[in-house]
Parts: C-alpha cells; sequence; structure tokens
C-alpha cells in the first residue's frame, strides 16, 4: 500500500511540472525557444537537407524523458517566441525524427552486435569446459595436463560469466535506449505562439 501511495505522490508532483493529458495519459515536454535557429546546431552544414538538431535541446529531451514514467506517451511542444513558419516547424520535426531514427538504428545494431558476442563467448566458454573434461580425471603424476585442465576450466568459467554479465547487465541498458527512441518517434510534435 505504502509503495503505491509513493508512486501517487511522485505522479501528482510530476504532473505539476509537465501538462498531462489524462485523456492520453501522455505527458507534455515543453520547449521555449526565442527563434527556430536556436533548435538547430550551430555547426549544421548549409548544403544539408534537413540541419541537425542542436545537441543542447536533445539533451534537455533526453533529461525530461528520463523525468516521465517509460509507458506513458509523450509530447513535445514548442513554445516560439518569434514569428512562426510552417517550413521551419516541418523542418525541425524532420530533423528530431531523423536524430532519433538514426539513435535507434545505433542502438539496435549495438544490441545486435552485443548478441553476437555473447554466442561466441558461450561457444568459446563450452570448447573450454568440453576440452577441459576431455583431458580426462586429474591425476598427481601429470601436473602439466592438470594445469591445462584446471585452466582450461576456469576460462571456461570466465567466458561463461562474461556472457551472462552482457546479456543480462549490458542488454537491459540498451533495451531501455530503445525503448526511450522509439518513444520519441512515437511523440507528437506540436508549435504554438509563446509570449517573450
Amino acid at each position: 500500500m505504502r509503495w503505491n501511495q509513493r508512486r501517487a505522490v511522485a505522479l501528482e508532483y510530476l504532473r505539476k511540472i509537465y501538462r498531462y493529458d489524462p485523456e492520453t495519459a501522455s505527458y507534455t515536454i515543453d520547449v521555449r525557444l526565442p527563434d527556430y535557429s536556436c533548435a538547430f546546431s550551430q555547426w549544421a552544414h548549409p548544403w544539408e537537407e534537413v540541419p541537425e538538431v542542436n545537441p543542447g535541446l536533445v539533451q534537455y529531451l533526453k533529461e525530461c524523458s528520463d523525468d516521465i514514467p517509460p509507458e506513458a506517451p509523450l509530447q513535445i511542444v514548442f513554445g516560439i517566441e518569434g514569428p512562426r513558419g510552417q517550413a521551419m516547424e516541418r523542418e525541425l520535426s524532420i530533423s528530431i525524427r531523423k536524430y532519433f531514427r538514426y539513435e535507434l538504428f545505433i542502438e539496435r545494431r549495438r544490441l545486435r552486435r552485443l548478441w553476437q558476442r555473447v554466442l561466441q563467448y558461450m561457444a568459446i566458454s563450452v570448447v573450454f569446459l568440453v576440452a577441459g573434461t576431455l583431458l580426462g580425471p586429474e591425476t598427481g603424476s601429470h601436473l602439466a595436463r592438470m594445469t591445462l585442465r584446471q585452466g582450461l576450466n576456469v576460462g571456461g568459467w570466465v567466458f561463461m560469466w562474461e556472457a551472462i554479465h552482457q546479456l543480462t547487465f549490458q542488454q537491459q541498458n540498451l533495451r531501455r535506449t530503445i525503448a526511450d527512441y522509439t518513444r520519441f518517434l512515437d511523440a507528437r510534435i506540436s508549435f504554438e505562439q509563446s509570449d517573450p
């Protein structure tokens, strides 16, 4: 009962920080900008079809997303203090989605590589453990054979532990990041006029 009460208090406090829509159960991240140029990177190349998003804006969105429960959908509302332009709004929306689509691609590739490493470690572990078992029982007269057998057993278990470690700990972090980026791709992006 206490856990539910704490969660309810935390969610109520969160709804004071972020706008909450009870119909969609979504939270709104408000971003106030003096003009559209603040949303784009200063290092964006003029020949780019869609300019790159400002890294500070991306960091802000990620930090806000960390506050909001992972199961809740997001809405991003940009409040523009200067004159509004549909072309710039479209470019900003495309830039944000392009950024998170690329990051999602990178994280999924990292997850695939993690699985490949886990399978390699498991295979090496099995080979070492089987080889150690095939060397036969330990005998006092064959010190080199006994040392090799113990080395193979220890090596096999070390590779097994590394596979389990990566599978349990690193995979969880990657899956959380993938879920966050997917949530950003699903987020509704809108614009409104903001008072300076």
